[in-house]
């Protein structure tokens, strides 16, 4: 899919928080969880169809890093290196926006650094943190989309 809101002939970056590279290997007997699992599936795929770019920054790469170590954690760390076209650097400009971001809205710091860094190279940030979906919609000055994977795959299907 082209991604042509004022952004002509260039693919879309997709940014995902670390919840979205988890979702593939959490309890898919739980409904929500697998039906998020199958959406951010389906955005692999597109990534590596050329399709869509994925955006990591520095932040994912820490975040990931300090998970439990084990076959999870390696498996995702792979599915990152592999996919990522692209990565965000914490520059002290990206700080201070994910402090304003913090305190306007009340988010984690993490998801703060997420929202920042996304803010810098991509057009979309994905979550399935519904707490984390909720505040960033609150925030007036978002020059990104904040969506769910499931929300985000259905409005692509329906563009194609």
């Amino acid at each position: 899919m082209m991604y042509n809101q004022g952004r002509l002939n260039r693919l879309m970056k997709i940014y995902m928080d670390n919840c979205c590279y988890n979702r593939i290997f959490d309890d898919r007997s739980i409904i929500k969880n697998y039906l998020e699992r199958e959406a951010v599936l389906i955005i692999f795929q597109k990534i590596g169809q050329g399709e869509m770019e994925l955006v990591g920054s520095d932040v994912l790469k820490i975040e990931m890093s300090n998970a439990s170590a084990g076959d999870r954690k390696q498996s995702i760390q792979k599915i990152y290196n592999v996919s990522v076209s692209s990565e965000v650097r914490i520059t002290e400009t990206i700080k201070a926006r994910a402090m304003e971001i913090q305190k306007i809205s009340n988010t984690k710091a993490f998801d703060s650094l997420h929202l920042a860094s996304a803010e810098n190279n991509a057009d979309v940030l994905l979550t399935t943190d519904q707490k984390f979906l909720n505040a960033a919609r609150r925030i007036v000055n978002l020059s990104i989309r904040v969506e769910n994977p499931i929300a985000f795959v259905m409005e692509v299907i329906s563009n194609d």
